[in-house]
């Protein structure tokens, strides 16, 4: 389980914008569409998330996202681009022996054919898991109610 504490800026109807210290695994997380950057030296963000604690403004919180999100969102990220790279590589290679192209460039071809194909899975994936609100965090508690 992965939990954030942040303070309340702002709240519209049963969402939550959270303002919490930036990590330095910010700028590869696939949940940054919901997190906008604040302040001069960019440590501070806010993130939107399902007020289910029922926040007010200026109210110190913890925000929640499922580990196996995380993980899912990491695989995605991290994995298929792997996997798309590699499998596209050793069909290229497979297939400039059986076509006898010259086995360097059908390789590389067939390389990063892999790899958009991948991406494309990637965004499919997201897109799924948008849909199904499993990327959206969510506001667990209130640890101390606060004046905005």
């Amino acid at each position: 389980m992965e939990t954030e504490r942040g303070t309340v800026r702002n709240t519209e109807g049963h969402w939550a914008w959270v303002e919490t210290e930036r990590k330095g695994s910010c700028e590869s997380c696939s949940h940054k569409g919901h997190c906008s950057m604040t302040g001069n030296g960019m440590n501070k963000m806010v993130v939107k998330a399902e007020n289910d604690a029922r926040a007010q403004v200026g109210d110190l919180v913890e925000i929640f996202l499922s580990t196996r999100t995380r993980l899912k969102g990491l695989f995605v990220i991290y994995i298929f681009p792997v996997i798309g790279l590699l499998s596209g590589a050793i069909a290229g290679n497979a297939f400039s022996r059986r076509f006898q192209w010259e086995a360097d460039k059908g390789t590389v071809l067939f390389a990063l054919s892999g790899l958009v194909v991948a991406f494309l899975m990637a965004k499919i994936s997201e897109a799924r898991m948008n849909a199904k609100r499993e990327l959206t965090p969510i506001v667990s508690r209130v640890i101390r109610h606060g004046s905005p």
